[in-house]
């Protein structure tokens, strides 16, 4: 009869741990995945900036700039996408430098995490090329 109430306190005792560690690695594997995908969205808008600025170099309007933007950051929101170009399209010359910044805000899935960083961050992406 005492081996059965011992087992019995172990099972008792692995799970007390267990619900007191699992809220723990919970919250580690959500960050991770947070991490991730800020990570990811980070690279996008990098890319982004990179091709309008190898497009504004080679004489494209802003519009279209902003346009091929857009369409290389497909996979963000595009309502959340700011998209900035100096000089404007009308002083652009030969020689000169042309500067791309695409900005985009990101919200996080856990909002946990997110309270440890006040909702959201705002990703920035500039890229600086010669005009052709």
């Amino acid at each position: 009869m005492c081996c059965k109430t011992a087992l019995n306190k172990k099972k008792g005792q692995t799970l007390v741990e267990t619900a007191l560690v699992l809220p723990i690695i919970i919250l580690i594997l959500m960050g991770i995945l947070d991490f991730g995908m800020m990570f990811n969205n980070y690279l996008v808008v990098g890319n982004a900036s990179r091709e309008g600025a190898r497009n504004a170099a080679v004489g494209a309007t802003d519009m279209e700039i902003i346009s091929i933007v857009g369409t290389v950051s497909g996979t963000l929101d595009a309502s959340k996408i700011t998209t900035e170009i100096s000089p404007g399209e009308s002083l652009r010359k030969k020689g000169d430098e042309v500067a791309v910044t695409v900005k985009y805000r990101y919200d996080f899935l856990t909002p946990l995490i997110g309270a440890f960083f006040s909702g959201n961050v705002e990703l920035t992406g500039t890229s600086i090329m010669r005009v052709e």
